[in-house]
């Protein structure tokens, strides 16, 4: 009986040690000082509705990051959020929701409430699958054995859920997150 409980003991340590030097391989290469630039492919999922978009994702650090598609720019900075709508000109600040979660926790190592089971480890990249008990949500992060992602989805519910797969990943070079600065626009400020 002792042997049986030391053997599944180590088989859970080494489990829990796979898992963690994986999401750790993640984190450090997403977490770079010089920032990271990465073209996205996104597809959301809301029951019936379905979209596809490309865009730029820039990250300066955990809580500063970028996202540019052609219809929007979404800016983070600590709690703000800027959202310039290209379309019909408009800014609108708003303040980030404590306890909310996104994919742009799981792109910055925001890994607090996520449990990760067994990686699924392949010649090239490794399978993360993971879980949100708090929230009810699952997905998976794929990545190349140095730590750079290839794929990341989050499910919020059946038929709800968001893929984000990664086209180019660079380090440095940050060039929209630094110019973000949208002129003669409609300032529609909602934190208060």
């Amino acid at each position: 009986m002792y042997h049986t409980l030391l053997y599944i003991i180590l088989l859970t340590t080494e489990i829990c040690s796979q898992s963690n030097a994986w999401k750790e391989k993640f984190i450090t290469a997403m977490n770079d000082p010089r920032g990271v630039s990465i073209t996205v492919e996104i597809e959301q999922k809301q029951f019936e509705s379905n979209s596809v978009e490309r865009g730029t994702i820039e990250i300066l650090k955990k809580d500063h990051y970028l996202l540019d598609t052609p219809s929007e720019t979404v800016v983070v900075t600590g709690d703000t959020i800027q959202t310039w709508n290209k379309e019909s000109n408009q800014l609108i600040i708003d303040q980030t929701i404590e306890g909310d979660f996104s994919i742009f926790n799981l792109l910055t190592g925001g890994f607090d409430s996520v449990v990760f089971r067994e990686p699924n480890v392949q010649e090239t990249q490794v399978s993360m699958n993971y879980n949100i008990p708090t929230m009810g949500y699952k997905g998976k992060i794929n990545i190349k054995k140095n730590g750079q992602p290839i794929e990341l989805k989050i499910q919020y519910g059946s038929n709800q859920y968001v893929t984000m797969k990664v086209l180019t990943f660079h380090h440095g070079n940050l060039s929209l997150y630094h110019k973000f600065n949208p002129s003669e626009v409609e300032v529609i400020d909602l934190r208060e």
